[in-house]
């Protein structure tokens, strides 16, 4: 199994410490052998990124719809016409943990309804009010609102999250509430963390994630 998702141009999430905190990076997996694996290493507006020869690495990939990650060690770097570390073989591959989820820029629409009771919930509304969000994850996404009573931090959220190709209701709550300066409408910039949602779709957020984080590197924008 771990042969058939680690392959040659795989594109893959790289997580590694750098300047004294983990950082996540665009990657792609550029060679493999029996023992090693060439990983395009991580750049910075078009800038090598200083990870260490014998430093950690995360790294998460997408294979036929299921998202997997194994963790290494950098054993050597190559800094030629195509930058790339040198990884280990991991130990094993695992079912990825999609709370450690990296966050993307976004501008999507949603609609969505705030819940007004703790208790749990037999049908949940329909949600109808509209919304912009600004940032996603896996996990969590940032939106902007209309100010309303109620919206505060501990309260709940019906969202339906539409991306290009996809769309699902999800149960979130919030965790941040801010003004947003300069809005002529007055919105309200809310973060919220996901506590329910479909499997499915949370891959499908994912793989769009994934695509996006692609093509703004392939354009120069990452």
């Amino acid at each position: 199994m771990m042969k058939e998702v680690i392959q040659v141009n795989q594109r893959v999430e790289l997580e590694a410490f750098v300047r004294g905190e983990w950082r996540r990076y665009p990657s792609r997996i550029e060679g493999v052998s029996d023992r090693l694996i060439l990983l395009a290493a991580p750049l910075k507006s078009g800038v090598l990124e200083p990870v260490s020869i014998g430093s950690p690495i995360r790294a998460v990939i997408i294979h036929q719809g299921r998202v997997f990650e194994f963790e290494s060690v950098v054993v050597d770097r190559h800094r030629g016409d195509i930058p790339y570390l040198v990884v280990e073989w991991p130990q094993e591959l695992t079912v990825a943990n999609r709370r450690a989820f990296f966050r993307l820029d976004v501008l999507l629409n949603m609609n969505y309804a705030l819940l007004e009771s703790e208790e749990e919930v037999e049908e949940l509304l329909i949600p109808q009010k509209p919304g912009l969000i600004k940032n996603l994850s896996g996990s969590g996404l940032l939106v902007w609102v209309e100010d309303e009573d109620g919206l505060a931090i501990g309260s709940r959220m019906v969202v339906d999250i539409q991306l290009p190709e996809a769309s699902d209701i999800v149960l979130a709550r919030v965790v941040r509430k801010e003004e947003v300066p300069d809005d002529h409408r007055g919105r309200v910039a809310v973060g919220l963390d996901i506590e329910e949602i479909n499997p499915a779709f949370q891959d499908a957020i994912i793989r769009y994630l994934f695509e996006q984080q692609r093509e703004r590197r392939n354009k120069g924008i990452l």
